[in-house]
């Protein structure tokens, strides 16, 4: 019994010494066991770069959409003078050609990437839209046309859909009026319209030809589309109401036509103006479902009865302003045409724009003259407003994304160099900051760093990607 009493201390005594032996040579008794670096730093480094992040959304999808916006208010350019100066004109903002995009607008692309630009696509009409509304705060809102892409291709069900996503984007604002009636040939067509879709369009929109008065202006709202086709049942009605708009319209008023199809000009006479993107002429063409202008004896026939002395156009996407002339005369000038820039960032147009107008006529219901104004002073300002450039945001995003994936995978693989080249940086304050953010070396094996950055940046992609869907949450 005491010899084995005495072996069990012997064997304990055995352990102690090959202890001590171990702690004597610096030998570590446990080797530290391995896991995957989810310390204070990482989570550190991760909130800060998630807030510098939320930071750059922020400005993109709010400060600069509001400077934007705010750069275009109306008390910068409109220049009221004399008695007009008073009084509180009529205020409109023009929309040409949304557009939205659909699956028949990249019939090419994966469907994924489809569903990528048009979600993209109505972020950008939906936040400037928000803005301007807000903002800007028009008495009256006109769209020119054009509200769809492939609007004459669905069938019920989907253009029904799309119908209510547009709704989505462009919500009516109380008190205010707002006009969408004009169709575009994305809309309806154009060689190829048919009836269905013509009254289907009328039906949720409203009359598509019509007269009504804004700020002492009557606004001539006329399908030239319809008007521009061989079938009778499709443009009788157009003619119709050419024919007797003149019969319940104020005669004193200025008259202001709107068109979604520009009217025909020649375009080595009536050059475009000044803020066109596009340096070459406007173009005289004609397509499947489009052409670029009305033809020349409808045209004439238009400006002839209508008598506008301004007209608004779409279609062109660009910016486009001309003065028609009688060309018998070309000194004799007819009316000015505006070609409104389209707001959409799909429609190949770098800068994007909404039309404002500011109506200021003022007038004595019952003159005992028949004219609107005696002095002949201009009765509307007009400007055009730019929105945020909507690729330099696209392009920021995915130049940071990257940046913070490099910084990422620099701290967590090799956290000991970043050490070392924070502890070189000037001034010394910095270091220490930036030093605390790094991820501790812990003894990882290559693999796992990899793995654990991994882990780290999906982390950061998804939460980027939460704060965009709430930032343009519809």
């Amino acid at each position: 019994m005491l010899s084995s009493f005495r072996r069990r201390d012997k064997r304990h005594e055995d352990t102690a010494l090959l202890q001590q032996i171990s702690l004597d040579s610096g030998e570590p008794k446990l080797r530290p066991k391995r896991k995957l670096a989810t310390s204070g730093s990482s989570f550190k480094l991760l909130v800060v770069l998630l807030t510098l992040w939320m930071l750059l959304i922020h400005y993109f999808e709010r400060i600069r959409v509001k400077n934007a916006v705010n750069a275009c208010q109306w008390e910068n350019w409109e220049n009221w003078t004399g008695s007009k100066a008073d009084v509180r004109p009529h205020r409109v903002v023009l929309l040409a050609d949304p557009q939205l995009v659909d699956d028949h607008t990249y019939p090419k692309l994966p469907r994924l990437a489809n569903y990528l630009i048009r979600k993209m696509s109505d972020n950008y009409l939906y936040i400037n839209n928000k803005y301007m509304e807000a903002y800007l705060d028009p008495d009256t809102t006109i769209f020119v046309g054009d509200l769809f892409d492939g609007g004459r291709e669905w069938d019920d069900d989907v253009w029904i859909e799309e119908y209510k996503r547009f709704n989505a984007i462009f919500p009516r604002k109380p008190n205010r009026r707002t006009f969408r009636s004009l169709p575009g040939n994305h809309d309806i067509g154009f060689q190829n319209i048919s009836y269905h879709n013509l009254r289907r369009f009328s039906s949720f929109f409203g009359e598509l030809n019509d007269a009504f008065e804004l700020g002492n202006h009557t606004f001539v709202q006329l399908d030239t589309i319809s008007m521009s086709h061989e079938d009778e049942q499709i443009n009788r009605d157009s003619f119709a109401f050419l024919d007797s708009f003149d019969s319940f319209i104020n005669p004193l008023l200025p008259r202001i036509l709107l068109s979604h199809v520009p009217l025909y000009r020649d375009p080595g006479v009536e050059v475009c103006g000044p803020g066109r993107e596009s340096k070459r002429k406007f173009p005289l063409q004609r397509g499947f479902q489009y052409q670029t202008v009305i033809d020349y004896f409808i045209t004439k026939d238009v400006l002839d009865r209508v008598n506008p002395t301004l007209v608004f156009s779409g279609d062109d996407h660009d910016y486009c302003d001309i003065v028609h002339v009688d060309y018998s005369d070309n000194t004799k000038k007819l009316a000015r045409e505006i070609s409104c820039k389209t707001p959409s960032m799909t429609n190949g147009i770098k800068y994007p724009a909404y039309h404002l107008l500011s109506l200021n006529n003022p007038y004595d219901p019952k003159p005992k003259t028949g004219l609107v104004d005696p002095n002949n002073e201009k009765t509307y300002e007009t400007m055009m407003c730019y929105l945020p450039n909507p690729y330099r945001g696209v392009k920021v995003y995915g130049f940071c994304l990257l940046l913070l994936f490099a910084i990422l995978y620099a701290c967590i693989i090799h956290p000991e160099k970043v050490e070392r080249w924070i502890g070189k940086a000037k001034p010394q304050i910095l270091p220490q900051t930036l030093q605390s953010l790094v991820p501790p070396d812990e003894g990882l094996d290559l693999r796992t760093r990899k793995i654990n950055c991994l882990v780290h940046c999906g982390a950061l992609l998804t939460c980027i990607l939460v704060l965009l869907s709430l930032y343009n949450r519809m």
